[in-house]
């Protein structure tokens, strides 16, 4: 449950482009202490920071 709504988010970051989204939550993100995004639906609170950098992005907040 927690991968779909991850899933959703990138898929939504990329403009529905779905292989881009795959790609970018297969790569590892400085943001996220070199963790893949896909990673990081082990908990709620890890899903929180991949979903906040996602959200950060589409802001266009790279910090």
């Amino acid at each position: 449950m927690l991968e779909i709504e991850l899933r959703k988010a990138a898929t939504d970051l990329f403009a529905g482009d779905e292989q881009s989204a795959d790609e970018w939550l297969n790569k590892p993100a400085k943001a996220l202490n070199n963790r893949k995004p896909i990673d990081m639906t082990n908990s709620d609170a890890e899903l929180r920071l991949a979903l906040d950098l996602i959200g950060r992005l589409q802001h266009g907040v790279f910090t």
